[in-house]
């Protein structure tokens, strides 16, 4: 039987316990309650991006009277320092009929980038923004726009697959016919400037990088493996596939049947296949470990055995979840449209050996 893990109070005011949450080991033995932090929120959190010891997050933003901006802030966690990293422009991401906001965001070294997405019944648009965090001030860096049906099909230019880690981050760029085929496609490194590091409908869309790499799913359902200079180093075909993530050694993949599968990235060889959790989504991969949320759970479980390491329970909804050698992030959803960023570290998430 699974039983509740005890309460624990901290005497550092940075530290706070977890509330509402139930953590224990999926080997159904107690686990002393982690030393998290928590950040909660105004609005829901759209985004979520992590990076060493810093967490970005995007909080909605309102409409109507009193309406309030939607904000993109870095957390510190060795200063527990919140900062805010978005400016005016970023600040109606919310306020099209259509829109999906801040749609994707990501954290590499000393800059983020984040994809506003616009849109009306015959138009969308997607706005590609970077920052330093150092001295935050939001510069758009690239647009596309596409004109259709938002319901059907839309023809145009798209800005997709965000992804960062290190001091790397790429995004895509594409174009749609009128049949909504594929006409054009390039990954991009994002510098000073787009500068274009592979072209062809191959190299959409980036899912994942961990510095090194960049896994692109593709829309024959496989994977390819570039360098951040835009060399495809190998081609991998998952029996499905619906999220990806690498980091050295490993590519993890979640599939269409709830399982996850384990690649070697330097090779492509399938090492294992584990069950997950119905609804499985947001992976993650380090330390040799991956996460991934499921309705009203985040899971941590051990690539080399697929047994679970921690997981946290909540009635809310999950917003996204990251895992890196710091440790997790996960964002929830709280009461009356608010949020919650929740960071758990490393070494909470790594059993301690029994002594003999």
């Amino acid at each position: 039987m699974r039983q509740p893990s005890t309460r624990t109070r901290t005497a550092t005011a940075a530290v706070i316990a977890l509330t509402g949450l139930l953590l224990v080991t999926l080997d159904g033995s107690a686990a002393a309650r982690p030393t998290s932090l928590q950040k909660r929120t105004a609005g829901q959190v759209e985004a979520l991006a992590l990076d060493g010891s810093r967490i970005a997050y995007d909080v909605a933003g309102t409409n109507g009277p009193g309406a309030r901006c939607n904000v993109i802030y870095v957390w510190n966690l060795r200063r527990n320092i919140r900062t805010r990293l978005s400016g005016r422009q970023t600040c109606g991401a919310d306020t099209t009929s259509t829109g999906a906001g801040v749609r994707e965001l990501a954290l590499a070294g000393g800059r983020a980038a984040w994809i506003v997405n616009k849109g009306g019944n015959t138009d969308s648009g997607d706005y590609l923004y970077v920052a330093a965090l150092a001295r935050p001030n939001e510069r758009i860096l690239a647009s596309a726009f596409r004109t259709g049906d938002v319901d059907g099909i839309l023809t145009g230019n798209w800005l997709g697959g965000l992804v960062g880690a290190k001091s790397f981050l790429a995004v895509n760029h594409w174009a749609t016919d009128t049949h909504g085929a594929v006409t054009s496609a390039r990954l991009q490194r994002i510098g000073a400037r787009l500068g274009n590091l592979t072209e062809g409908t191959a190299s959409i869309v980036a899912r994942s990088t961990d510095g090194r790499q960049v896994a692109v799913l593709r829309q024959d359902g496989t994977i390819g493996l570039y360098t951040t200079r835009g060399k495809l180093l190998r081609v991998v075909t998952p029996s499905s596939a619906t999220e990806i993530a690498v980091r050295g050694d490993y590519l993890a993949v979640l599939t269409k049947t709830r399982t996850l599968e384990v690649y070697n990235s330097h090779s492509g060889r399938r090492l294992r296949s584990w069950h997950v959790a119905s609804g499985a989504a947001h992976l993650d991969v380090s330390n040799r470990l991956a996460s991934y949320a499921a309705p009203h759970a985040v899971h941590v479980v051990r690539l080399a055995t697929g047994k679970g390491t921690f997981v946290a329970r909540t009635g809310a909804e999950i917003r996204g979840v990251q895992l890196e050698p710091a440790g997790l992030a996960y964002a929830i959803d709280g009461p009356h449209e608010t949020g919650k960023v929740v960071f758990v570290p490393m070494s909470r998430l790594q059993p301690k050996p029994r002594l003999r």
